[in-house]
């Protein structure tokens, strides 16, 4: 049989408990309200450190509004702001790693500079957003084993490379473009590819013996156009994105498969 004591305690015990609880509840939002004041009303002689990508900026205080008189004071912290856009994302894509397994034995990479970084971060919010420039990492390698080359695509580990020579052209944003077309080519739906290829000018071939081989365009938009299909996709939309109008004379058609998948 139940001790009749411990039915006439139950009542107060769960009352108990409940206040307990309660107590907990309002002691938690006393602590969230404190962190919220700490993170908003920063002493008047805390200091903000930027980064050299970014500029800092202070807001005075606000007691009063120019139309509607008094207002409540509304102090507010130093804080930072990217000097060009998105350089706080980009600037963590510059690597100075080599990469593993180079293809082009003999090249040295070295270091990036703070003013080449600058420079680079400089002209990346320029460039289109179909260059999807966010997705790769940027290399720095001293020469190239080809001979007037600027810069270079490495597409397993998703790297630009640029070369000492890059930093000496004028047309650095068509060079970068150029580059993130070799990434952008393996994108490229089969269908379009071969669009592509028939509107550039490359035919299939068939010998006596059904040898299949792919023969590069007759009018070449670059020399080094016939070394592959890739090569020539980078270097006609490099074409397009570096002077619309005389490609379009030029090539209306490949003007036209450009213009609906990369608008500039």
């Amino acid at each position: 049989m139940l001790n009749l004591r411990l039915i006439y305690l139950i009542p107060k015990i769960n009352l108990r408990i409940v206040n307990y609880l309660k107590n907990l509840i309002r002691l938690d939002k006393l602590r969230m309200k404190l962190l919220l004041l700490l993170i908003i009303y920063v002493p008047s002689g805390f200091s903000v450190e930027c980064q050299w990508w970014q500029t800092k900026y202070s807001a005075t205080v606000v007691n009063k509004h120019p139309k509607k008189g008094k207002v409540h004071e509304h102090p507010r912290r130093e804080y930072c702001r990217d000097r060009w856009l998105n350089a706080n994302l980009f600037v963590k894509k510059f690597n100075d790693d080599p990469i593993l397994g180079w293809s082009h034995k003999g090249e040295v990479f070295k270091k990036w500079s703070r003013d080449e970084i600058q420079l680079i971060l400089e002209i990346l919010p320029t460039l289109p957003s179909w260059t999807e420039l966010q997705n790769y990492n940027f290399r720095r390698a001293k020469d190239s084993i080809y001979r007037g080359n600027p810069a270079a695509s490495e597409l397993t580990n998703g790297s630009i490379i640029l070369y000492d020579l890059f930093f000496k052209k004028k047309n650095k944003k068509s060079i970068i473009v150029h580059e993130s077309s070799h990434h952008l080519y393996k994108k490229v739906s089969p269908k379009d590819i071969a669009d592509f290829l028939s509107m550039s000018g490359w035919s299939v071939e068939v010998t006596l013996d059904r040898k299949v081989y792919e023969s590069p365009p007759k009018k070449l938009i670059q020399p080094d156009s016939a070394l592959d299909k890739d090569e020539d996709f980078a270097n006609h939309l490099e074409s397009y994105y570096q002077n619309p109008k005389s490609y379009k004379y030029s090539y209306p058609k490949l003007y036209d498969f450009f213009k609906r998948r990369y608008p500039l």
